[in-house]
């Protein structure tokens, strides 16, 4: 689980959820435009929600790790869509293996990099 800090707040989101929005994020930066993505995330009650959240170059993001003391959700359709997004704007990006390694992917988790 990542906490992904945003604004003056946070959010709890799974791993891979996190590392695909943090790079969805930069290739909008890079590009100078913005997205608006909804995102799963543990709301309060421990209850997983989602959120929207606007992503452009604007945006100061960081995660840091928590620990998993619930249990891990994710998404992996939404993992695959923000992975090709991204991949539209920035096709060069380094694949999935080699950025953000201390983030750990289960192997149902890891997206391999889109052939277009």
């Amino acid at each position: 689980m990542r906490r992904l800090h945003y604004a003056n707040g946070y959010m709890i989101m799974p791993d891979a959820v996190c590392k695909a929005v943090l790079r969805y994020a930069r290739a909008l930066a890079d590009a100078h435009t913005s997205d608006v993505v909804t995102i799963p995330v543990l709301g309060e009650a421990g209850a997983v929600t989602t959120a929207h959240v606007l992503l452009g170059p604007a945006s100061q993001l960081y995660s840091t790790h928590i620990a998993d003391s619930i249990g891990e959700f994710t998404d992996a359709a939404l993992v695959a869509d923000l992975e090709q997004r991204t991949r539209r704007i920035e096709p060069s990006t380094i694949a999935w293996p080699d950025e953000m390694s201390d983030i750990l992917l289960d192997a149902d988790e890891v997206v391999e990099p889109f052939a277009e």
